[in-house]
């Protein structure tokens, strides 16, 4: 199941304001893509019984447990996800593709390369959800 995903103009802004164009290509995901991935991640639940025969007992329990929960919470939270990022840094001009991808957080903040600063990546909504 390969989705090819359309690039789409971005902004990399600088702490100062300073900004440069910037390609990314962002999947918007949908209310029921997002419930059903939360539901997958509940997995880690079917693990309780097997680890509670591990000592200490209890604990593993409930670390498997908020393990699950935690990572369906972040499922459901995922509006957004950032495939690539590919633009210049505002601060020092080096051209590079951004290594943070995943969820889109609100500010989505990357890191140069170069020179170690820190930018926002700003990708305007495209309203299709998957």
């Amino acid at each position: 199941m390969d989705v090819q995903v359309p690039e789409v103009r971005a902004r990399l802004v600088f702490a100062g304001g300073e900004w440069t164009p910037a390609r990314a290509r962002v999947i918007e995901r949908s209310p029921a893509w997002r419930r059903s991935a939360a539901l997958m991640q509940l997995w880690w639940w079917l693990l309780a019984p097997v680890v509670f025969w591990i000592p200490p007992h209890i604990p593993w329990v409930l670390v498997v447990l908020a393990v699950g929960a935690v990572r369906a919470i972040n499922r459901f939270r995922e509006y957004r996800t950032l495939v690539s990022l590919r633009g210049a840094c505002p601060k020092c001009g080096t051209d590079q593709d951004f290594p943070e991808v995943g969820r889109m957080k609100q500010p989505h903040v990357v890191h140069c390369a170069a020179c170690q600063w820190e930018l926002q990546a700003q990708v305007p909504l495209s309203g299709a959800a998957t």
